[in-house]
Formats: structure tokens, sequence, C-alpha cells
């Protein structure tokens, strides 16, 4: 496929589970070569939907598939003194190394930014944690329920209204990604410079950075010597900012954010006209104080409609509102589809699943087609090959358990 803007970049993936393995693979969709080093084991993430106990059970592993797409997959034991002549050379011939190997483990197989920048000083060296590269939990290894939700604050902005204020459990992955995506953006920038200097560099982010990043309104109220506002509940906000039934039983979101050019118009649209002259209504502070009540009235008016027919009133309106999709429903929703939010993946058992797609449109530089995730070890020969090893030195790193 022409004009894939990182054709021509090697990529080495030494990592597991979400945030950074997707790194690689949104590096992939544009053209980049990466090859996923893995224990003899295989990474932990292959066996996401194995069992059922957190992703629904599936024979299609495509939890796996989602971030680990048209790569290439070696393992290899890091530990040998053969598996680290083999990454050496990798480094040598690379233009990426991501990792998110707590510091130790980095430390113990080689692997740490200065030693594979000494190998290669115009890699880019990219590293992805937990809390960050300094600090007391810096070698901590986190998901990002803990690091990104639970430790940023976020986590506690959805605490329930009861007394005892327990958040529920974030939504899997829900940090992964965005955490990735930054990440991915510091390597394209290193990149650029690269193209500047001829140098390569370390970048690096971290669960904990995307999720302060993702929770900056309130945090930035602290730093400016202000009180964070509250968790909203449906229960205490405005009933011109709620939650609503319909007769279709769906529910939607209404935001009245002009509510002094909107109230009129709503409350016409809607056959409560009656609530012109009601001066508990009349004020957008009057209905702020008679909130319970007046969510009582917008309930029995709504419960009336289907939510198309809500949409053609609101939409005419000019008031911000929309549908609470069930995620089951987000594949069918006319806007998902429309805007590519999806991609089709190419391999054999699997024609017909499709994947999430990232969220980057480049007019002139399209995503390649996906590819299925390699197996584990699928190319062990055809990259040994490709560093110059023969079918007989292979067959001894098999032998000897170095590879797989």
């Amino acid at each position: 496929m022409k004009n894939l803007p990182l054709k021509g970049i090697k990529v080495i993936d030494a990592a597991s589970f979400i945030a950074a393995p997707l790194v690689s693979a949104l590096m992939s969709d544009y053209g980049a070569e990466v090859i996923k080093i893995e224990p003899l084991t295989g990474d932990t993430y292959r066996e996401a939907v194995i069992g059922g106990h957190v992703w629904p059970e599936s024979e299609v592993d495509w939890a796996f598939i989602l971030e680990n797409r048209n790569k290439r997959s070696l393992s290899i034991d890091l530990k040998s003194k053969e598996g680290q002549i083999i990454i050496k050379k990798l480094i040598q011939q690379s233009d990426v190394f991501i990792t998110n190997l707590p510091k130790t483990p980095r430390e113990k197989l080689g692997l740490t930014d200065i030693i594979v920048r000494k190998l290669n000083p115009k890699i880019i060296y990219a590293s992805l944690t937990g809390y960050g590269e300094n600090g007391p939990d810096s070698n901590r290894t986190a998901l990002d329920s803990t690091a990104y939700f639970a430790r940023s604050g976020l986590m506690d902005w959805s605490k329930t209204i009861d007394s005892e204020g327990i958040p529920p459990f974030p939504i899997p992955g829900g940090g992964d990604h965005p955490t990735g995506l930054s990440l991915f953006t510091s390597i394209l920038l290193a990149l650029m410079n690269k193209e500047k200097t001829g140098l390569g560099t370390s970048v690096s982010t971290s669960l904990l950075a995307n999720g302060v990043w993702s929770n900056a309104m309130l945090i930035q109220a602290i730093l400016a010597g202000h009180k964070p506002i509250d968790t909203f509940y449906w229960e205490t906000l405005s009933a011109m900012r709620n939650i609503y039934t319909l007769k279709d039983k769906s529910l939607f979101f209404m935001l009245l954010t002009n509510e002094e050019k909107h109230w009129e118009p709503f409350i016409q649209s809607f056959n409560l006209g009656f609530l012109h002259n009601n001066t508990k209504f009349n004020t957008k502070d009057n209905r702020q104080l008679n909130k319970k009540e007046l969510k009582i009235i917008l309930q029995e008016e709504f419960i009336k409609y289907t939510y198309e027919e809500v949409r053609e009133k609101l939409i005419s309106i000019g008031i911000v509102f929309t549908k609470i999709m069930k995620t089951e429903n987000t594949i069918i929703d006319p806007q998902t589809n429309l805007n590519n939010m999806f991609m089709n993946i190419e391999g054999e058992d699997i024609e017909k699943l499709k994947l999430v797609s990232p969220p980057l449109n480049i007019e002139n530089a399209p995503r390649k087609n996906a590819t299925k995730a390699p197996k584990l070890g699928e190319h062990n020969i055809e990259i040994l090959k490709e560093l110059g090893y023969t079918m007989e030195e292979i067959k001894i790193l098999q032998n000897n358990k170095t590879i797989l």
C-alpha cells in the first residue's frame, strides 16, 4: 500500500498486555515493521479471553488480536547468552524500541535506555511505566485500574452517592488506550527530531501521568487554589442536565447549556407550556431550587415519546443531548460505521472479525489493512534468517531452548 507514513521504520516491541503493545500496533497500521519479542511462554495477555474471568471467553483471541495485529512474533529466552546476542543484533538494526518492563528486569536483561542507545545511538527508546520513571513507585508494576484510574483521582470522581462513597471498578482497559496513544505521539515527535539531528532519544509516559492529564480539570482547580468540583450525581443535578427514560425504554441525556435561550422553545415543543407562568420554574435559579419536582414533570412528559421523536424535537431547538448507548449497540450506530471506527482484519478463520479502529484519520495516508496477530514464535525462523543465522544454527537454538 502506497503512502504509508511509517513504511521502512523497524520497531522492537518488548512489551506485554495492552498499553505498550498498542503503540507498536498503531505504528504497524501506518507501515512500520514490528517484531514482538515474547518469552518462551508468550505474552500473558494471550490468555486474556481464556476462562472468561474478566473478558468474555472466546475461541478467537480477540483481545490479543486488537493490540498485536500486523506484527511478527519472536519467542526468545532473553536470559540466555544466545538470546542476548540475538536481541542486540535486532536493536542495532531497528529504529524504535518499546518496552513496559519494570526497571529491575530491564537492568537484569541489559535493556535499559542507556544500554540500548549505546548499542544504537539512532534508536528511539520508548518506555511505558505504571507510575513514572522516578520516585518510590517507579519500579512497581501496575494496571490502568490502579495507576490511571485509582491513583490519579479519576476513580474517586465516580464514587457513589451513599455515605461510604465507594467507586465502581473502572472499565477494563479504559486507561490503556489513551496512554498508548500518548507514547505513540512521543515516538512520532522523536522520529521527526531524529530527521533534524540524526540522533535517537528516550521518550516515556506512564499510566499515572495520563490519568492525571485526563483529570486535569479537577486537578487544575486545586493548583489554582480552589476546591475541586465534587462528583456530579444525577440525584443532585439540575433537571435540565439529567437522564430520562423514554417510551421505548431507552435512556437519553439532555444538557441545556443556555437555559435563558432554550427554556421557552423547550417547554413549547414538549407541551409543557403550562410551566411558563409557574414561578417555581420561571428562572434558572428557581428551576434549580425545585429540580426534584421539575424532573418528575419532565419524566412524565418524556415517557410519552420514543427516542427518535425526542431527537427530532431537541435538534430543532438546538439542545445538546444524546442517547445513552449500550456498548453492544455502538457497532450498529450509523455514526461509528460511517466514520470508519471499525476495520476489517484479514486472516484464516477470522475473516468476519472486525477491530476497533484507532481514532486517527489522515487523508493522504490511510491505514493498511489489518492482519491477524501472530502465533507465539510464528516468525522465529524467518527473523533469525534475516539476521544471518543458518538453519543449522537455528536448530541448535531451538534444541537449547533459546527460542521456541
